[in-house]
C-alpha cells in the first residue's frame, strides 16, 4: 500500500497543511463565503456619477449627476437614453424601467424608501419635478411612478441625505429653512403628507449622513459640524428621535478631534439590528478614514477599523458589512489588510463582530474626470443583494459606468488557475513540490488537491486561506514514488462549486542517488525568487531561476567574476550603490528566508547583502528583513517590529572568502545562520507592514546598528528568498552543497 506524506518545515508527517510555516485545519470551503458574489450582475449604466440609491417595489432607484443611461456593455455615447438625475432599474435584471421618467431640473444626492416600499423620497439641488415646484425634496409612488401630489416640503438649500423611520422622514444637508421655518441642516417631516415636524436639532455645519435605529430609539447624523444644539459634537451626533435632543454618545470618541494635519468627517451611516455602523473620510496624511461600530442600546464603541482611504458608503447585507471607499492602506494600526502601495480597493467587506476585512474582493476604479473622483458613493440593498453607485468607469476590469449590482447567486467568482508545478527530486525516492496559493474574489478559504500522473490520483489535500495581498505557499514531499520512475503532477483548486485545474508539470524522474547540484537543492526547497547572479558581463537583467519570473535589473555591478559555486559566476558591486532589484513587489511578508553567499575584503568594508525595502528604483525610505555586513566583518540579520531587532554573528567575515548567510523569520521567531551554523536567534514582534521589493546588494543601512559600511567590491552569489522559514537542516544542506 502506498503511503502519503506531507513535508512541512517542522518535519511533521501525515495530512497536515504547511503554508508559510503555519499548520491549518480549516473547515471545507464554501462557495461565496462572503454572502455576495464578487461577480457583478448585468445592469444598465449612467453617464456620470450616482450619489443616492434605494431599492423598493422591485426596482432600484438611482439618483445623481447623470443625464443619460445606457445598456450594460455599451460604450459611452452608445445607446444612450436621456434620463437626467433620477432613474429606476429592474431590481432583478438591472434593465431600465422606461415607464419611470421624471424630469428634474437639478441633481439628486439622496434616495430613500419607505419601510413598506410604497414610496421613495429623493433629495438634492432640484427645484422642479415634472414642471411642478419641489424645492430639493420630493416623493414618488413606486407602484405608478407618479410624483406624490400632496407631499411637498420646501427646503431652502441642498438636501444631502434622507432616512425613513416609521412615519417620519429625517433629512439633512446644507439648508437653513424648511417651509420658511428655521431648520439648521436637519429636519423631519411626515411620510404621508410631508408635514413639518417639530424635530429641529441646531447643527453648525453641513450634514452628510443620517439614519435611524431599527427600533426607532435614536437618530444618528454625521457631517462637517462641531456643535449640535450648542454642545460640542465632533462630526457625529446621536439624537432623540422625537425631541431632537443630543443623547450621550461615548462611542463617538472613535473619531479623532481635528488638528492642524487632520480633519475627519462621518460620511455614511447604516443602522442595522442592535448596531450602527459609521464610515469616515479624512483630510490629511494618515487621517482617520475607516469604519466603526456602536452598540445602539448604550451608544458605546464596539470596534474601529482604521483602513486609510475615505469611506463613502457602508451597508449591512447577509451578515457582513460592505464598504465603498478608496482604501489604500488597510495594514494601518491593526486594520488587518493590505499595506500602502499594494493597490486601491474600492469595494471591501468587514466582519460585523470586529470590523476585520472579509473575503470579498471585487473592485471598481474612480473616474479621474468626475467631480468627486473617489469611486463608490452609495449603496442600497433589497435584502440579499447590493447595488453600488458612484463615479467609477469600470467594475472588475470591465467597462461599467456609475452603477453596478452584486447578488448572492451561485456559483460566484471562480478561483484563479493554479500555477504549473515544477517538481524536484534531489533525494532518492522523494519528490518535492512547492506552489503558491491562488485568489478567489468571494472565497478566501479554498481547497487544493495535489494530483499525480495522468491518472490524476489525489495524493494530498489542503484547505488554505489566501487574499489578494497574502498568498501563502504549500510545500509537499511525495515519498510514495519509486526511484527511477518518471511522473508528473498538477494542482486543482475548488471553492465548493467551481473546480479549476492547473496544467500538468513537466515529467520529473525520481532520484536514485542524492543530488549534489546546488541550484537543484535550492529550487527543491521552493524559493519564491532565486537569482543565481551568474549572467555574463554586460547583461542588464538578472533572471529569476525559481520559475516565478521575478527578474530584475542590475545597477552598478560587475558580472562574470568567480562565484561561490564551482562552475558559476557571481556579481560584484562596482559602485557604492551596486544592486539588483526584483521587479515583483510583495506585501509585508511575516514568514520568509533571505539567503546568499557573500565575499568582501578590506578594513572597514561591508555593506548590504540582501533584504526588503519600499524603494524599487531608488533607495528605500523603509527597509528591513535584511542581511548586511558591518565594517568589522560581522553579519547582521535585521527586522523592524517597531524597533530595529538584530542578530549579529562573529567578526571577520570580510576576510576575502565566500560565506553562506541566511536569515529566517517566522511570525516573530528570527534566526541567523552563517556557514551552516546558527549564529543567533530571538523572539520579536510583527515585522513592519509595508509593500516593497526584494533587493540584492545596496540599500540604506546607515540607521541600523553598525550599518553604512562601504559596499564597493562586495561579491554576492546565489541570492534567494523563500516564503517560509528554512529549517536548520535545510540551511545546512545548502551550505554543504557548495
Amino acid at each position: 500500500m502506498r503511503k502519503r506524506r506531507l513535508f512541512t518545515r517542522l518535519g511533521i508527517a501525515g495530512t497536515l497543511l504547511a503554508v508559510a510555516g503555519t499548520l491549518l485545519l480549516a473547515p471545507p470551503a464554501q462557495s461565496v463565503e462572503a454572502s455576495l458574489s464578487a461577480v457583478n450582475s448585468s445592469s444598465w449604466q449612467t453617464n456620470a456619477s450616482v450619489q443616492g440609491l434605494a431599492v423598493a417595489g422591485g426596482k432600484a432607484y438611482a439618483g445623481g449627476r447623470f443625464t443619460s443611461v445606457r445598456p450594460p456593455g455599451a460604450a459611452a455615447g452608445t445607446g444612450e437614453v436621456a434620463q437626467a438625475y433620477l432613474a429606476a432599474f429592474d431590481a432583478g435584471t438591472g434593465a431600465l424601467v422606461s415607464s419611470f421618467n421624471p424630469v428634474l431640473n437639478g441633481q439628486v444626492y439622496a434616495v430613500a424608501a419607505s419601510a413598506d416600499g410604497s414610496r421613495i423620497f429623493v433629495g438634492g439641488d432640484f427645484t422642479t419635478v415634472d414642471g411642478q415646484t419641489r424645492n430639493r425634496i420630493a416623493a414618488f409612488d413606486t407602484a405608478t411612478g407618479a410624483l406624490v401630489a400632496n407631499w411637498k416640503p420646501s427646503v431652502s438649500y441642498r438636501v444631502k441625505t434622507i432616512a425613513v423611520s416609521g412615519t417620519t422622514v429625517y433629512f439633512g444637508g446644507s439648508f437653513g429653512l424648511v417651509n420658511n421655518q428655521t431648520r439648521n441642516r436637519l429636519a423631519a417631516v411626515s411620510t404621508d403628507t410631508g408635514t413639518l415636524l417639530p424635530w429641529a436639532p441646531d447643527v453648525n455645519g453641513d450634514v452628510y449622513a443620517v439614519d435611524a435605529a431599527d427600533d426607532a430609539s435614536k437618530v444618528y447624523a454625521g457631517g462637517q459640524f462641531s456643535t449640535v444644539n450648542g454642545t460640542n459634537q465632533n462630526t457625529v451626533t446621536s439624537l432623540d428621535p422625537v425631541t431632537g435632543a443630543v443623547l450621550p454618545f461615548p462611542g463617538a470618541s472613535a473619531v479623532p478631534l481635528p488638528n492642524g494635519s487632520c480633519t475627519t468627517r462621518v460620511k455614511t451611516i447604516d443602522a442595522s439590528g442592535d448596531t450602527v455602523y459609521f464610515g469616515n473620510g479624512g483630510d490629511g496624511g494618515g487621517c482617520f478614514d475607516g469604519t466603526w461600530a456602536v452598540d445602539i442600546a448604550t451608544n458605546t464603541l464596539k470596534w474601529k477599523n482604521q483602513c486609510l482611504g475615505a469611506t463613502e458608503a457602508v451597508k449591512v447585507v447577509n451578515g457582513w458589512l460592505y464598504k465603498g471607499s478608496h482604501a489604500h492602506d488597510c495594514a494601518n494600526q491593526g486594520a488587518g489588510g493590505f499595506p500602502q502601495g499594494f493597490d486601491y480597493r474600492f469595494l471591501l467587506s468587514e466582519k460585523l463582530s470586529d470590523g476585520t476585512l472579509g473575503p470579498w474582493y471585487p473592485n471598481t476604479d474612480a473616474d479621474p474626470n468626475s467631480a468627486t473622483n473617489v469611486g463608490p458613493l452609495a449603496f442600497a440593498t433589497g435584502g440579499d443583494d447590493l447595488w453600488v453607485g458612484g463615479d467609477f468607469l469600470h467594475v472588475n476590469g470591465a467597462a461599467q459606468q456609475g452603477l453596478t449590482h452584486f447578488t448572492n447567486a451561485l456559483p460566484g467568482a471562480a478561483p484563479a488557475k493554479p500555477a504549473k508545478l515544477t517538481p524536484y527530486s534531489v533525494r532518492p525516492g522523494a519528490v518535492q513540490i512547492n506552489f503558491p496559493t491562488v485568489v478567489d474574489n468571494d472565497d478566501s478559504t479554498l481547497t487544493y488537491r495535489l494530483l499525480r500522473g495522468f491518472s490524476n490520483t489525489t495524493i494530498a489535500t489542503w484547505t488554505v486561506k489566501s487574499t489578494p495581498w497574502d498568498r501563502p505557499w504549500v510545500h509537499y514531499t511525495d515519498t510514495d514514488v519509486t526511484p527511477g520512475e518518471s511522473t508528473n503532477y498538477r494542482v486543482e483548486v475548488t471553492d465548493g462549486s467551481t473546480t479549476i485545474r492547473g496544467n500538468y508539470s513537466d515529467p520529473v524522474t525520481v532520484a536514485t542517488t542524492a543530488s549534489t547540484a546546488y541550484d537543484q537543492i535550492v529550487n527543491s526547497d521552493g524559493p519564491q525568487a532565486y537569482w543565481r547572479l551568474g549572467e555574463p558581463a554586460g547583461t542588464a537583467t538578472s533572471v529569476d531561476s525559481s520559475g516565478q519570473s521575478n527578474n530584475g535589473p542590475f545597477t552598478g555591478v560587475t558580472l562574470g567574476g568567480a562565484g561561490a559555486i564551482a562552475g558559476d559566476t557571481a556579481m560584484t558591486t562596482s559602485t557604492t550603490t551596486g544592486r539588483m532589484v526584483g521587479e515583483k513587489a510583495s506585501s509585508m511578508p511575516q514568514q520568509f528566508t533571505v539567503e546568499a553567499w557573500v565575499k568582501q575584503s578590506g578594513l572597514n568594508r561591508g555593506g548590504r547583502i540582501i533584504g526588503f525595502g519600499n524603494g524599487k528604483t531608488q533607495s528605500s525610505a523603509i527597509n528591513d528583513r535584511m542581511l548586511y555586513m558591518r565594517t568589522n566583518g560581522a553579519i547582521v540579520f535585521g527586522v523592524n517590529d517597531g524597533g530595529q531587532r538584530t542578530l549579529t554573528s562573529a567578526l571577520g567575515k570580510n576576510d576575502g572568502n565566500w560565506h553562506h548567510v541566511v536569515g529566517t523569520y517566522d511570525n516573530g521567531a528570527m534566526k541567523l545562520y552563517v556557514d551552516g551554523a546558527l549564529s543567533g536567534s530571538a523572539q520579536v514582534g510583527q515585522a513592519s507592514l509595508y509593500y516593497g521589493w526584494w533587493r540584492v546588494g545596496y540599500d540604506l543601512t546607515n540607521s541600523w546598528p553598525g550599518g553604512g559600511a562601504t559596499q564597493t567590491g562586495m561579491g554576492i552569489d546565489e541570492a534567494a528568498v523563500y516564503p517560509y522559514a528554512l529549517t536548520s537542516a535545510q540551511v545546512q544542506s545548502h551550505y554543504a552543497a557548495r
